[in-house]
């Protein structure tokens, strides 16, 4: 931790001096201690925000984890479901999720339903893909071992490919982690009353610049607290590679 922690101290002390010594005005470019000011100032106003934002993201991640999840044991389990759904499901990805953004709120409304579903989006294909992969890739000579004791297809697929597909799957879901807050934050922009996207918004429209990242540290936090988060039920959903270790 200490070369990181001294490489943020030189920057935001870098980032001071230039700040103050530019002559730029505080609303190009303000100073980390006026940024800091300024989020003791709007701490009162920042709580709820981030709730509505911690709320959309945590919903869109159990549901897009979920969704992930079943279609990977679906495709792991039936050919015919990986021939025809994986190639519709790779080919709907190359449209972003926040072009879909506007058509969920026209469909969904302005509440909280489709900002969970934006971020559920984001969450489910990596989920999907590493767990296919981990179901793909699991070792042959535990399948082999399984079936020389009498295991049918089913228990094969329950014994070995399943438990496969868990760490694979929590792979996955870290790095959707690290999209989660955002996405959430996006779709505030586009239809929201509360959440760090409106927070922003507002804090644009006045040109507080400082306010806006305050949000953007909160973001940062945010998104750090649930990636260990999420690291850390991967680990204990996941005992025996503790064990091997």
């Amino acid at each position: 931790m200490l070369a990181p922690t001294l490489a943020a101290v030189v920057l935001v002390g870098a980032w001071e001096v230039v700040a103050r010594t530019s002559g730029l005005p505080e609303f190009v470019l303000p100073a980390p201690s006026q940024v800091a000011a300024a989020g003791v100032e709007s701490a009162p106003l920042l709580g709820l925000h981030i709730a509505t934002t911690l709320t959309e993201a945590a919903l869109g991640l159990v549901l897009g984890a979920v969704v992930g999840l079943a279609l990977a044991v679906l495709i792991a389990a039936f050919p015919v479901v990986a021939d025809t759904v994986y190639p519709l499901v790779t080919l709907t990805q190359t449209v972003p999720t926040v072009v879909l953004a506007p058509l969920l709120i026209l469909w969904a409304g302005f509440g909280l339903l489709p900002k969970v579903l934006l971020v559920a989006l984001t969450v489910f294909f990596p989920v999907l893909v590493a767990a296919v992969t981990a179901m793909s890739d699991v070792d042959g000579a535990h399948v082999d071992m399984v079936r020389g004791l009498g295991g049918r297809r089913w228990n094969q697929f329950w014994l070995v490919r399943l438990p496969a597909a868990v760490p694979g799957a929590f792979g996955g879901l870290r790095v959707a982690t690290t999209y989660v807050i955002g996405a959430a934050v996006v779709s505030e922009y586009l239809a929201g009353t509360s959440g760090l996207g409106v927070f922003i918004q507002r804090s644009r429209k006045s040109y507080d610049v400082d306010q806006i990242l305050v949000a953007v540290v909160v973001i940062a936090v945010l998104t750090g607290a649930l990636f260990l988060l999420v690291d850390a039920l991967g680990r204990l959903a996941t005992p025996w590679r503790r064990a091997s270790r």
